[in-house]
């Protein structure tokens, strides 16, 4: 049974992780998929993220920080949380900061308009 008070306790420090280092929340939506799809294996995390951090897919310079970011936040986060709750976790987290980022451009729109 999932234990969703850890959950949102860790989900809301990884959130706030996510926007102060301002994250692509793509690729960190990605991670969770493939995290996942590894049977939440935290090896193959850890190989994924260094390789990503390493040798990013050539889209922009932009891209390696947020790789790097990614991995730091997954290796700094201390949780008691395993496989799929962590998984949960990080799925919600990724939600929050995308509703948070969202709120804040729609206050920024309101108070341009006044």
């Amino acid at each position: 049974m999932p234990n969703w008070d850890n959950i949102g306790t860790d989900a809301k420090w990884v959130a706030r992780e996510l926007e102060r280092l301002e994250v692509d929340l793509a690729e960190a939506e990605k991670l969770v998929d493939y995290y996942l799809f590894k049977g939440c294996s935290e090896e193959a995390m850890l190989r994924y993220l260094d390789t990503l951090a390493q040798n990013p897919p050539p889209r922009s310079r932009r891209s390696q920080r947020h790789y790097r970011n990614l991995r730091d936040i997954w290796q700094r986060w201390n949780t008691t949380l395993t496989g799929v709750d962590k998984a949960r976790a990080w799925g919600w987290a990724v939600r929050s900061a995308k509703a948070s980022r969202v709120e804040a451009r729609l206050g920024a729109k309101l108070r341009s308009e006044r």
